[in-house]
C-alpha cells in the first residue's frame, strides 16, 4: 500500500506541473500527420513500412474499438502469439511467441524491460496490466538479443504509454456487467509546445468464476481486484534537448485454486495471491550535432507477490530489476545509421516461505552493442549488428543479427529477411533457490525468417506472409530425479504467419490472420524427442470486422481461433480447439458523452485455456464515458 501511495503522490505532482505549464502557455501545438513509425525494432524511430523485421503494431484506437481491457487480451489477436492462462480475471499467463517458451519473450514498458527475478522463469505475468493510457503496443517477432540482450529469443513486446496531445482533457468512465464486475477509470491528458502529459487511474472489481473449472464440481466464485496507475510526462527543454518520465503501477488481489498434476486434481480452495508491480523509467535525449544524438535511459521494476492459505501466511516473493542505458546514434548522409551503446542490468530478490527462505541474491550484466543500417537508396536497407553481454555467473555471451529489406515503391512490394542468434540467462530462482544450480549455462538460439508484404489498391489492401524457424539449445529443464533445474533441452519451432488488412471505405475495415506453428522437443535421447511442446497450438487465427454505419456509432466484431494442442509431453492428451466471438460498440451521444458496451464470448463457448482451469461463459458489459 505504501508504494501505491507513493505512486499517487508522484502522479499528482506530475499532473500539477504539467497543468501549470499548460495554463501559462499561449501557443497551441500544431498537429502534423506523419507516416507510422516504430521504435522497438531498431531502438530508434523508423518508418514501419521500411522495417526488415516482422512487426505488428496495435494502436490505442484499435484497442478501444475492440473493447479490450487488458494487455493479455490484446496479445491474443496478434499473429504468431498464443496465450495459455490459468483462468481469466488475473490468472497467470504464458506468452508463446512463435512457439518459444514464455521466458523467451522480452516484455518492456516504455522501452524498459520488466520482469520478476524470483519467478521460476524470471518473467512477470502481465495479466494485471490494463490497457488504460496505452498509445500502442509494438510486437517484434524473431531474435532481438543484439539490441536487447537476454530473453529476446522469440521476440519483444513493448507497451508504450500514451503521449498527451492538444488542450487539457479530463475523462471519467464507469462500467458494469456480468460476474458482478465493475470498473471505474479517471484520466487526463494534454500538451503545449513545451510539455505533454497523460495519466490514468482505474479500478476493477469482479467476483469472477471459479479458477478450478465448474465442470469439476467447483462452484466458488474466485474474486479479483485490480488497481492500475499510469502516468507519462515529456518535456522539450530546448531545440536539441528532450526529457521524459513514466510510471506504471498495478496492485491486485486474487482468490485462486491450488494446482497439482492432473492425476492429483484440484478444487475450490481458500488461497489468495496479492501482487504489486511498479515500473518507473526516465530518459534524457540530446541532439549533439545534426549527425549525432545520444540518449540516457534509467529504469527500475519492483515486483512483490504474497500468498496466503486459509488466512495464514504462506510465502512472499520480492524482486527488483534495475537498468541503465547510454545509446548513441550516428547518421551519415542519410545513407547510413550506426547505433551503439552500453546497457547495465541488475537483478535482485529474496523469498520468505514456510517451505524455506532465499536470502537476497543479486546478479548483474554489462553489455556493449553496435548495429549498422545501410540504406544506399530509398526502399533498400541492410542491417548488421552484434552484442556482447558479460553476465556475473556464466561470463560472456555474443549474439549477432543481419537483416535485409527492399520495398519496390511502384508495386508496393516488400521482400524482407533476417537471421539472428539469441540467448536467455537463467533466472535468479533457477540459479539460487533450493531447486537451482549456480552453474547453469544460458539458453542459446539461432533462427531466421523470410517474408513478403504486398500493398494493393492504393494501400487499401495489405497482405503479409512470413516463414520462420528457430532452434534453441541448452534449454533449462526440470529434473524429476534430482528435483533441480539443469541444461539439457533442445527445441525447434517453425511455421507460417499470414495476415490481410482490407479497408475499402473510411467506415469499413476487415483484418484477418492465420498462423501455423510446429514447436517440437528435439532433446537428443529424451523421452519426448520429436513430440510437440505443450500448449502450443499448431493452428491459430482470428478476424476483426469494424464498421461505422453512423458518424457517431462504431461496431466491432472480432473472433479468435485456437486449435488443438497437447497438455502433456508424451502427446497422449489433447486439448480441444475453440472459437471465441466478441462484440463491442460505442456511440457518441454528445461531444462529451459516450456510451459503450461489449459482449465477450458471444456464443457462450465452453472452453479451457489450460487443463482443468475454468474460463467465463458469455459476459455482457456496458458503461458511459464523460470527457471534459
Amino acid at each position: 500500500m505504501k508504494r501505491l501511495l507513493n505512486c499517487v503522490i508522484v502522479l499528482l505532482a506530475c499532473l500539477f506541473m504539467a497543468l501549470s505549464t499548460t495554463v501559462c502557455a499561449q501557443e497551441k501545438t500544431g498537429v502534423i500527420e506523419m507516416e507510422e513509425v516504430i521504435v522497438t525494432a531498431s531502438r530508434l524511430e523508423e518508418p514501419l513500412r521500411y522495417s526488415p523485421d516482422s512487426v505488428t503494431v496495435v494502436t490505442g484506437e484499435e484497442i478501444q474499438k475492440k473493447g479490450k481491457k487488458t494487455v493479455i487480451d490484446v496479445l491474443r489477436a496478434v499473429p504468431g502469439v498464443s496465450i495459455a492462462q490459468y483462468g481469466q480475471f488475473g490468472g497467470g499467463a504464458s506468452i508463446y511467441l512463435r512457439g518459444t517458451n514464455n521466458a523467451h519473450t522480452l516484455i518492456m514498458i516504455d522501452g524498459v524491460r520488466v520482469g520478476d527475478p524470483m519467478a521460476s522463469d524470471g518473467k512477470m505475468s502481465i495479466s494485471d496490466l490494463s490497457t488504460d493510457n496505452i498509445e500502442r503496443i509494438e510486437i517484434i517477432r524473431g531474435a532481438q538479443s543484439v539490441l536487447y540482450g537476454s530473453d529476446a529469443i522469440g521476440g519483444v513486446i513493448n507497451i508504450i504509454t500514451k503521449k498527451g496531445k492538444g488542450k487539457p482533457e479530463f475523462y471519467l468512465s464507469a462500467e458494469g456487467g456480468s460476474f458482478e464486475t465493475f470498473r471505474e477509470t479517471l484520466g487526463v491528458s494534454g500538451a503545449n509546445d513545451k510539455v505533454s502529459y497523460s495519466a490514468s487511474v482505474s479500478r476493477l472489481d469482479t467476483k469472477g468464476v471459479s479458477k478450478a473449472d465448474e465442470d469439476l464440481g467447483n462452484t466458488e466464485q474466485d474474486y479479483y481486484h485490480n488497481t492500475n496507475i499510469s502516468a507519462r510526462l515529456d518535456a522539450q527543454i530546448s531545440e536539441t534537448v528532450r526529457a521524459g518520465f513514466s510510471v506504471r503501477h498495478s496492485e491486485s488481489s486474487m482468490d485462486f485454486d491450488g494446482y497439482g498434476p492432473p492425476t492429483w486434481g484440484f478444487a475450490d480452495a481458500d488461497e489468495v495471491q496479492d501482487t504489486d508491480i511498479t515500473s518507473v523509467s526516465t530518459n534524457f535525449d540530446q541532439d549533439i550535432f545534426d549527425w549525432w544524438q545520444h540518449s540516457i535511459k534509467l529504469g527500475t521494476t519492483e515486483t512483490k507477490r504474497e500468498y496466503t492459505e486459509n488466512g495464514s501466511f504462506d510465502s512472499t516473493y520480492k524482486g527488483t530489476t534495475k537498468l541503465a542505458s547510454w545509446q548513441h546514434n550516428f547518421f551519415i548522409k542519410d545513407k547510413d545509421t550506426i547505433t551503439a551503446g552500453f546497457d547495465y542490468q541488475e537483478e535482485s530478490g529474496d523469498v520468505q516461505s514456510t517451505g524455506g527462505n532465499i536470502t537476497e541474491k543479486k546478479v548483474d550484466t554489462n553489455s556493449l552493442f553496435i548495429q549498422n543500417k545501410w540504406t544506399p537508396f530509398k526502399g533498400f536497407s541492410f542491417t548488421l549488428g552484434m552484442r556482447h553481454d558479460d553476465h556475473q555467473t556464466f561470463g560472456g555471451e555474443d549474439t549477432y543479427k543481419g537483416a535485409l529489406a527492399y520495398l519496390y515503391e511502384e508495386t508496393g512490394t516488400k521482400i524482407r529477411t533476417s537471421y539472428g542468434t539469441g540467448f536467455r540467462a537463467p533466472s535468479l530462482y533457477q540459479l539460487y533457490s533450493s531447486y537451482g544450480d549456480p552453474n547453469l549455462n544460458p539458453e542459446e538460439s539461432k533462427g531466421y525468417d523470410v517474408g513478403i508484404d504486398q500493398e494493393l489498391f492504393e494501400r487499401k489492401v495489405l497482405l503479409s506472409v512470413t516463414y520462420f524457424q528457430t532452434e534453441i539449445d541448452q534449454l533449462i529443464d526440470w529434473n524429476w530425479t534430482t528435483w533441480k533445474y539443469y541444461n539439457v533441452g533442445k527445441a525447434k519451432t517453425k511455421g507460417w504467419e499470414t495476415s490481410v488488412s482490407f479497408k475499402p471505405l473510411d467506415w469499413l475495415s476487415l483484418d484477418a490472420h492465420y498462423t501455423y506453428t510446429g514447436a517440437k522437443d528435439e532433446t537428443p535421447g529424451g523421452t519426448s524427442q520429436g513430440k510437440y511442446l505443450i500448449y502450443r497450438p499448431k493452428h491459430t487465427g482470428g478476424a476483426s470486422l469494424n464498421i461505422r454505419p453512423l458518424e457517431k456509432l462504431n461496431v466491432n466484431l472480432n473472433t479468435q481461433y485456437v486449435g488443438k494442442r497437447y497438455r502433456n509431453t508424451s502427446n497422449t492428451a489433447e486439448m480441444p480447439s475453440y472459437i471465441l466471438v466478441n462484440l463491442a460498440a460505442s456511440y457518441e451521444v454528445t461531444q462529451w458523452l459516450q456510451v459503450f458496451g461489449r459482449v465477450d464470448n458471444l456464443t457462450d463457448q465452453n472452453y479451457q485455456s489450460i487443463y482443468q482451469y475454468g474460463e467465463p461463459g458469455i459476459g455482457i458489459y456496458g458503461g458511459i464515458k464523460a470527457t471534459f
